[in-house]
């Protein structure tokens, strides 16, 4: 099957590459993300960024393994990102972040298995 076949699996690596590339970048002044965090935590951002990329790697995954996927994928991004923080000089490592990406993570393939057993 080819990956562009399916649109959510598209939108899927777009965002997944978008979380790559706001997550490893030079930080640039007042950003719209700066003023989120200042009106709601850093790691409610954390949680809510990664929900929406579990939810779309459970929407976009329709193979069996879709469980084991999403927390393969919540885990190996979330240590991916906090390593290249640690290493960066101008990037702060926070173990917290990495617990709230895969908090985020997890919830979505849990909310979204919970929905396809309920619905059938």
């Amino acid at each position: 099957m080819n990956i562009l076949s399916n649109p959510l699996r598209v939108i899927f690596f777009f965002y997944l590459f978008y979380i790559y590339y706001g997550y490893t970048r030079i930080p640039s002044g007042e950003s719209y993300v700066q003023q989120a965090a200042d009106i709601i935590s850093d790691n409610t951002i954390h949680f809510i960024s990664f929900f929406i990329l579990g939810t779309l790697a459970q929407l976009a995954n329709n193979k069996s393994n879709e469980f084991i996927f999403g927390i393969s994928l919540a885990l190996i991004t979330s240590v991916f990102i906090e390593f290249i923080h640690y290493v960066l000089p101008f990037r702060t490592f926070n173990i917290l972040e990495g617990v709230f990406n895969v908090l985020g993570c997890v919830s979505a393939i849990y909310l979204i298995r919970y929905l396809r057993m309920k619905n059938g």
